[in-house]
C-alpha cells in the first residue's frame, strides 16, 4: 500500500465514522476551551477545518494538534498576545497527521513481512510493556480495542438511559470519538499508548464538561464542601495547587460515580 492509498483510506475511514457537523464543532469548542475565550472561530478558520476534513485527517489528530500547540504556548515566558485564529495550530497538526500517516505506511510494510500490531515493539508500547500471565502485552492492540469497545458500549448505554438532553449529548459525543479511535486501531493495527492516552484524557474531559454542567452551581458547591471535609486534616501540609488539584479531582470522581460513568484511561485497562 503506497502513501497516497493509505491517505485516501484513512480520509474514508474518517468520513464514515465522524459526520461532517461533528467534525468541525468538536474541533471549534476544543480551540474556544484551550484559547480561554467564548470568541468562536472565524470564517477563514473554518475553511481550515474544511481542510483538513477534505485531506482525511482524524479527528482525533486535529484535537491532539490543538492540544499539543497551546501546550507550547502555555510554557513560554513572554507570550505577548492571545491567540486569535485556529491557524496557529495548523503546523503543529500538519505534523501529527504526517507522523500518522508514516506510522501505518510502516505498519502496512511490515505486516507483509510477518510483523504483527503486537510483536517486536510495533505497537509502540516496546519490549517493557507489562505483561499478562499468558505472557501476551498488556498494552497488545487486541486488549486495548477490547476494553475501548466496553466503554464505547457503556457510553452508549449511558446515552440511551438519560433523558436530560445535554447529558445525551455529551454521552453521545463522547461514544463516536471514542467509536472513531477504536475503529482506527481496528484498520492499522499500529498503537502508541502514550498518544492514545492523550485522545482517551481529552475524551474524558469532554465527559467531565458535561456532567459540571448538568450537576449546576448547587451541585458543585456541595460536592466541593465534600471534598473539603475529606481533606480538611491534609490541607496544611499540601501546597495550594496540590490541595485544589487533588479538591477537583475529588469532584470529578464523585461525579462520574453518581452517573456510573466508565474510565477510558489505559490505566483501567
Amino acid at each position: 500500500m503506497n502513501e497516497r492509498d493509505l491517505v485516501g483510506r484513512v480520509g474514508r475511514l474518517g468520513i464514515l465514522t465522524m459526520n461532517y457537523f461533528n467534525y468541525f464543532t468538536e474541533i471549534e469548542e476544543e480551540f474556544v476551551k484551550r484559547r480561554g475565550s467564548h470568541m468562536l472561530v472565524s470564517p477563514l478558520d473554518w475553511t481550515l477545518i474544511e481542510t483538513w476534513k477534505r485531506r482525511g485527517i482524524p479527528l482525533h489528530i486535529v484535537l491532539r494538534g490543538i492540544n499539543s500547540s497551546f501546550d507550547g504556548y502555555d510554557q513560554r515566558l513572554n507570550r505577548g498576545r492571545k491567540v486569535n485564529s485556529l491557524f496557529f495550530c495548523q503546523q503543529e497538526v500538519e505534523a501529527l497527521f504526517q507522523e500518522y500517516v508514516e506510522s501505518r505506511v510502516g505498519a502496512a510494510n511490515g505486516a507483509g513481512n510477518g510483523a504483527s500490531g503486537a510483536g517486536n515493539g510495533a505497537s509502540g508500547a516496546g519490549n517493557g510493556a507489562a505483561q499478562n500471565g499468558n505472557g501476551a502485552s498488556q498494552f497488545a492492540p487486541a486488549a486495548i480495542i477490547e476494553f475501548l469497545k466496553a466503554q464505547c458500549e457503556a457510553l452508549r448505554r449511558l446515552e440511551a438511559k438519560h433523558l436530560d438532553p445535554a447529558l445525551k449529548e455529551t454521552f453521545a459525543r463522547a461514544s463516536e470519538r471514542l467509536s472513531q479511535i477504536i475503529e482506527d486501531l481496528e484498520t492499522s493495527g499500529v498503537l502508541s499508548p502514550e498518544l492514545l492516552e492523550l485522545d482517551l484524557m481529552m475524551i474524558e474531559e469532554v465527559i467531565l464538561d458535561g456532567l459540571r454542567e448538568h450537576a449546576g452551581e448547587e451541585k458543585l458547591g456541595r460536592l466541593r464542601k465534600e471534598a473539603d471535609d475529606k481533606l480538611r486534616r491534609y490541607k496544611q501540609s499540601m501546597q495550594r495547587e496540590v490541595y485544589e488539584q487533588t479538591a477537583g479531582n475529588f469532584v470529578a470522581q464523585r461525579l462520574r460515580e453518581i452517573h456510573e460513568v466508565p474510565r477510558l484511561s489505559l490505566f483501567y485497562l
